[in-house]
This record gives C-alpha cells, structure tokens and sequence, in this order.
C-alpha cells in the first residue's frame, strides 16, 4: 500500500500519531515542526512552552509570530 492511500485510510491513526510526538517532544523540551494547511505550505514551529510562530517560506524565511493551539 502506498503512504498516501495509507494517508487517506487511516486518517484518524496519522493524527495520533502526531499528537503523540508533540507531546514526546513537549516532554524532551524541543519545539516541533510541522505543516498546516491553514498556513499554506509554510512551516509552524511550536515550542513546549505552547509558542508557535509560522515560517514563512515565500519572506526568504521570515518568522512571525502566530496564535497557540486553542
């Protein structure tokens, strides 16, 4: 099976997935960084401190603040 059909099948395992690596990495004291499709393809680095800021790819990797996860 292809990752992405798997994607697709499984959505609901994909999200644990990364819900438990934010909470690993919240624990270890490193921030994470992911996609999220409300902020196009641009990075979002979150802190374990709940901080997140948007990098934003197109501003030659601008940072900019952005609100924590409600």
């Amino acid at each position: 099976m292809l990752l992405s059909e798997w994607l697709r099948q499984y959505p609901n395992a994909l999200r644990r997935v990364g819900v438990r690596a934010l909470e690993d990495a919240k624990r270890a004291g490193i921030p994470v960084h992911y996609m999220e499709p409300l902020y196009g393809g641009d990075i979002i680095r979150e802190f374990p401190d709940g901080r997140r800021e948007r990098i934003v790819a197109g501003e030659d990797g601008a940072v900019v603040p952005i609100p924590p996860r409600c």
